[in-house]
């Protein structure tokens, strides 16, 4: 039996709105991470500006590189603290969407029927501060589509496993 194709157009205004999505954050230890890396990097810019001042001798060198080092760090540490407010996933019947960004908020928007794999990784660090990432890869991509950080561990096996029952829904 063949099927008729048909190709009707569709009401722009009864598409769903994804700006009006409730983003689940993730977890605050991720930021507790990033802290922890940019602190050991202030360590050895410190660690750097003593020994540098024990081999030159231009005057005010020291304290240039000192005033400028800590606005640096001190803007990182500020964007990681707004960043980590607008970073966050929703998980809807059909579809997983990712949040992120503070200057430029970019959103990912992955329908089920579109992902070719899901996995989860922890790094060392990961795994000091108990998170996960959750990694969707779709086909086409050398890397992930959309990998969520900071996700503890339990969350990430949960949106792991619903999104691949989804799949199997989908191949059956």
């Amino acid at each position: 039996m063949e099927q008729k194709f048909t190709n009707a157009p569709v009401d722009i205004d009864s598409l769903p709105d994804y700006q009006e999505l409730t983003y689940t954050q993730v977890s605050v230890k991720r930021l507790y991470k990033v802290f922890l890396v940019l602190g050991l990097f202030v360590l050895a810019f410190a660690i750097g500006l003593y020994f540098l001042r024990e081999v030159t001798e231009v005057p005010g060198l020291i304290w240039g590189l000192m005033i400028t080092g800590l606005v640096i760090f001190g803007l990182l540490f500020f964007f990681q603290i707004m960043f980590q407010k607008r970073i966050g996933y929703a998980l809807r019947e059909h579809d997983i969407a990712y949040k992120r960004g503070f200057l430029f908020e970019k959103i990912t928007i992955i329908p089920f029927n579109r992902i070719q794999h899901i996995s989860t990784s922890e790094s060392m660090l990961d795994k000091i501060f108990k998170i996960s990432n959750l990694n969707i890869f779709t086909a086409g991509g050398s890397g992930s589509d959309i990998d969520i950080p900071g996700l503890t561990p339990e969350i990430a096996a949960r949106l792991k496993n619903k999104i691949a029952n989804h799949l199997i829904d989908i191949d059956e």
